[in-house]
């Protein structure tokens, strides 16, 4: 049901995580507060991604601990005692989220069960059919945050290049390409076009300890585990393009309209790549479909995975090459 949206006193927005999926909030966010100006907006939202978005201007985040559930279950009762929301937009499905969704009262909630899904459609154009439901059908594809520019972290006085070998530590996720690769990319950017390579990641012992494989080679610097999201943001922005699989870092990139060489082979781009910038992704899922499910992209769910530690083998030196003098102008 179409809604005055000025009229509306007050917004719930429940979406915690990851970190890819926050940045495709942030066009929904900005317009829904172009659109909204009087109403108050709370955002319920993980406290890893909080550090991403936290000043955006006009939103109350209420930030929830995922490694302290149930004390963050308590911080949230105590924040929305004696609130009631107008809408609550519950843009996760997760058992957790859904859990915290009883918690948060409102005249009306809405789900992924009031969402009439587009085949075939991106995350992030998704994300928009929930507004709908408060009668806002145009979307601004806007991603400002509001951080200040500090590049304080990062001392080349050169050009570069980031790169994030990573992605999400869940099990039978499969997404990253083999770590030695990035090391002949990085000299093939040295040798020929005199560009380094800033290699970044998270904290997790896994990711500092195989980044340390990429060696001392001058050319590459490495600040995995080193940066928070919004050094992390500021240093992408001063970077020349950005080479990874499906990760938060790709999609930062992607909001600061870097060209993004997305190494995608065990997920499907057109839903969970960089959106409106797929000029220079690698795309083996169909590929890799035919190959180890022996299905094609027409006989499974749109967004299946590939769950084969073999899949991303698919995309080679050359193929990432081949992006690099394309972006380049060679």
């Amino acid at each position: 049901m179409s809604q005055n949206i000025n009229s509306l006193s007050s917004i719930c927005i429940l979406r915690l995580s990851s970190i890819g999926d926050i940045t495709h909030m942030i066009p929904v966010i900005n317009t829904l507060r172009n659109h909204s100006p009087k109403s108050n907006i709370t955002w319920i939202i993980g406290k890893t991604e909080y550090g991403l978005v936290k000043n955006i201007k006009d939103i109350e985040f209420v930030v929830f601990d995922k490694k302290r559930s149930f004390k963050s279950i308590r911080h949230l009762m105590k924040s929305l005692k004696g609130r009631r929301f107008d809408f609550l937009l519950h843009m996760q499905k997760s058992l957790r989220s859904r859990i915290i969704s009883f918690f948060v009262r409102a005249g009306k909630k809405y789900n992924y069960e009031n969402v009439k899904v587009q085949d075939k459609s991106h995350v992030l154009d998704t994300f928009f059919l929930f507004l709908q439901n408060l009668g806002i059908t145009k979307k601004m594809l806007d991603w400002s945050i509001n951080i200040n520019e500090n590049n304080n972290i990062i001392k080349i006085k050169k050009k570069y290049i980031i790169l994030n070998p990573f992605t999400s530590s869940r099990r039978f996720n499969f997404r990253e390409w083999k770590i030695n690769n990035y090391i002949t990319i990085c000299k093939y950017l040295s040798d020929r076009y005199d560009i380094d390579s800033v290699v970044v990641g998270g904290k997790s012992n896994y990711e500092i300890n195989e980044s340390k494989k990429i060696g001392a080679e001058k050319f590459i610097h490495n600040l995995v585990g080193k940066t928070n999201l919004q050094e992390l943001y500021n240093i992408i922005k001063g970077c020349e393009f950005y080479i990874g699989p499906d990760s938060g870092t790709l999609h930062i990139a992607s909001m600061l309209k870097k060209p993004v060489i997305g190494l995608f082979a065990t997920s499907n781009p057109l839903r969970t790549g960089p959106y409106d910038n797929m000029n220079y992704v690698i795309n083996k899922y169909e590929i890799a479909l035919k190959k180890y499910n022996n299905k094609s992209i027409h006989e499974v769910k749109w967004g299946a995975r590939i769950r084969n530690n073999q899949a991303m083998s698919l995309i080679t030196q050359d193929d990432v090459i081949d992006m690099v003098d394309k972006i380049l102008g060679l």
